[in-house]
């Protein structure tokens, strides 16, 4: 009798056992299957935020008029269309680009508005930005308010706080450059340098000033007392000749799949 109670109570040990056993895997399997749910939950957050965009797209941004989305329209059908109107939102689109290389890179391409009153969405666009190619009219370098107002517009560019930080490359695209009286790509970015020089002037004085001056940002390694370059930048800062209405545009093709 003795041996039966204990053999029955070693199986129902050993059931009890089993059951607990089986218990702790059931909610393993549970724990689990709610990680992965909140996993898939947070990525598909990411993305419908577009969080998990940020740093992928080539965008193109500069003053209206400037010829961005007649580039943006080449880059997207492979040809200049035959006509544009000024954008007022943002184009978007995924087209294939080569370089130097044989082989052909899908990248994501956003054309943003340069209407001065437009300008305070570009953010969000900076923000995502990989590469940024700052298009400005190569025809207008001999008209001091233009030259001011592309000069400005790449300086906001150029101290925009992720732009800094992950030092974003930047190529001036000097457009129309097909045209007898376009200025050179070197003598455009003398123009822009001299210009930004007096906003950072600008700037550092009004820093002096009682509360000093919103987004101050030191945007290259000049030191005091000497003339700025774009050279000297933290982002890496090029330029060239291209015309988008040609369809000569190699020097972007290069830029976007470098």
């Amino acid at each position: 009798m003795e041996g039966e109670a204990a053999t029955t109570t070693t199986i129902t040990e050993t059931v009890v056992t089993i059951t607990e056993t089986t218990r702790e895997v059931s909610l393993g399997k549970v724990a689990l299957v709610l990680i992965l749910v909140l996993l898939l939950a947070y990525l598909a957050t990411r993305h419908v935020l577009g969080i998990g965009n940020r740093r992928r797209i080539t965008l193109l941004v500069g003053p209206a008029g400037s010829g961005k989305t007649t580039l943006f329209r080449q880059l997207q059908n492979g040809k200049p269309p035959a006509l544009t109107v000024t954008s007022v939102r943002a184009n978007e689109c995924e087209c294939g680009v080569s370089g130097d290389r044989p082989a052909t890179d899908v990248v994501k391409v956003a054309d943003y508005p340069g209407h001065v009153k437009l300008r305070s969405g570009c953010g969000a666009y900076l923000d995502r930005a990989k590469r940024i190619v700052f298009v400005t009219d190569a025809l207008v370098y001999n008209q001091s308010d233009r030259v001011r107002e592309a000069a400005s517009f790449l300086f906001e560019v150029l101290k925009h706080p992720s732009v800094l930080r992950d030092r974003v490359p930047v190529l001036i695209a000097c457009n129309k450059s097909e045209r007898m009286n376009a200025f050179s790509p070197e003598f455009v970015k003398k123009r822009l340098e001299k210009e930004i020089e007096v906003l950072l002037s600008t700037q550092g004085d009004l820093s002096d000033t009682v509360g000093g001056a919103e987004g101050n940002a030191n945007i290259a390694s000049t030191k005091e007392g000497q003339a700025f370059k774009v050279s000297d930048c933290y982002s890496k800062v090029t330029a060239a000749a291209v015309s988008a209405s040609k369809g000569t545009i190699k020097p972007i093709r290069q830029f976007i799949t470098s």
